[in-house]
């Protein structure tokens, strides 16, 4: 007697595809431990606000980001991360919007 095999559902293998690619854009975007780390701000927030929260907290400005009040600067993940979630920013890696790393302003 031969055993009977069940095709996986569709939904299970599509949940399957879409967590890998969550995966992977995570690594992609996530910020270094340190390097260039792009400040969107999620909450109602100037951009001055934003670089001053950082720069209190050992970062130095980079550059302006591609999004309006966004910031790049460089600095180091585990020492920006707590004070700026709480402040509604998200941190995602400079790398990835086209910064080189290292790279500080002037």
């Amino acid at each position: 007697m031969a055993a009977r095999r069940t095709k996986p559902s569709r939904s299970l293998i599509s949940a399957q595809i879409a967590g890998a690619l969550l995966i992977f854009l995570w690594i992609a975007l996530a910020p270094p431990a340190e390097g260039n780390i792009l400040l969107i701000p999620v909450a109602r927030q100037s951009e001055a606000q934003i670089v001053a929260l950082a720069l209190e907290q050992g970062a130095s400005l980079v550059q302006r980001g591609p999004m309006p009040s966004s910031v790049i600067v460089y600095g180091k993940r585990d020492s920006l991360f707590a004070p700026l979630a709480r402040a509604g920013v998200l941190m995602v890696a400079g790398g990835a919007v086209g910064c080189r790393a290292g790279k500080q302003a002037a």
